[in-house]
């Protein structure tokens, strides 16, 4: 399982850098074509939009990165909780299944039909 969610966040993070890749590519091409049929006074301001748009994809990588990590740590976390909860369930098994029946029957109270018909 493990193996299989640190893959698909890879692919999902690897998919986003590549969008921003492309994002980046276009910018670029449409500022140059922009930039070619505009006086010399566009060259700095070209420069700039360049800048600006370098600026967002390293943004956009690094959050990505950022999200890959959180997916991972949350990752991790569910599979601590989920060992702990099997553990908790067996040392006492009958408190987990009066506990579970309770939530249960709570639960088809909250979401129950409400008519009174």
């Amino acid at each position: 399982m493990e193996n299989s969610t640190d893959s698909k966040i890879n692919q999902a993070r690897d998919g986003v850098t590549q969008i921003g890749k492309d994002l980046r590519a276009d910018a670029h091409a449409t500022i140059d074509k922009v930039a070619e049929q505009v006086p010399a006074v566009t060259d700095r301001l070209a420069a700039k939009a360049h800048n600006g748009v370098d600026k967002v994809a390293d943004t956009t990588e690094s959050t990505s990165e950022r999200l890959a990590a959180r997916g991972k740590q949350l990752a991790a976390s569910a599979k601590v909780f989920t060992e702990s909860s099997r553990n908790h369930v067996r040392a006492s098994p009958v408190i987990s299944v009066l506990v579970a029946a309770a939530a249960g029957y709570g639960l088809s109270k909250l979401l129950g039909s409400r008519s009174s018909k």
